[in-house]
């Protein structure tokens, strides 16, 4: 009888296995593989303060490497000129840290777009960018793969990697701009909690 019991234990288990999504068992292995990463971008990690945060923004504006973005919202870097590279693929990048109720940064909320841009110039349009901004960040953060997921935009795919706790979300948001949203796995899964219990 116990092992009857034992049979229906494990099937029910691997029912519920089952029917958890390639992307929730890609956040659980990652967790669960305690490994942390906290590079952002321009010398910027999850952990900081706000404080740091501006700190960082103004000496990188002394140095002319960012500016203010529209509406001083975001700080805004443009990809150094290379004479050697293809110019057409320049990016301007808007950016702004996310922070808990403590003020430590938890991730970044970025914003990528082609300078060169423009209606009649398919070729630089957000899916093609999304491609491009997909291999630099398997480059440089990380060897774990990008996976599709579901955010229910109706003409563009959303893709995430994982890397045990930091997480990398990028997907279009118009014909022009990608979002591209680092953050920490920790602090994602507990603003999901806040949000579902307030609904």
């Amino acid at each position: 009888m116990s092992h009857i019991r034992i049979g229906i234990f494990f099937f029910f288990l691997s029912m519920f296995i089952s029917c958890k999504s390639e992307y929730e068992h890609y956040v659980d292995q990652e967790i669960e593989s305690g490994v942390r990463n906290d590079s952002l971008i321009l010398g910027m990690y999850i952990g900081q303060t706000r404080k740091d945060f501006f700190n960082t923004c103004w000496q990188l504006n002394k140095q002319k490497l960012i500016s203010q973005g529209t509406g001083n919202r975001t700080a805004k870097y443009i990809e150094p000129y290379d004479s050697l590279a293809n110019q057409s693929l320049r990016k301007e990048l808007l950016f702004y840290g996310i922070f808990d109720e403590k003020d430590v940064m938890q991730g970044m909320e970025m914003t990528y777009s082609y300078t060169t841009w423009a209606p009649w110039n398919h070729d630089k349009y957000s899916t093609f960018l999304a491609d491009e901004l997909k291999g630099y960040y398997m480059k440089h953060y990380g060897k774990n793969p990008f996976v599709e997921i579901d955010l229910g935009l109706p003409e563009y795919k959303a893709f995430v990697k994982i890397d045990g706790n930091r997480h990398i979300l990028i997907y279009p948001k118009n014909k022009k701009d990608v979002a591209v949203k680092i953050e920490d796995i920790h602090f994602r899964l507990d603003q999901q909690k806040k949000r579902e219990m307030k609904s």
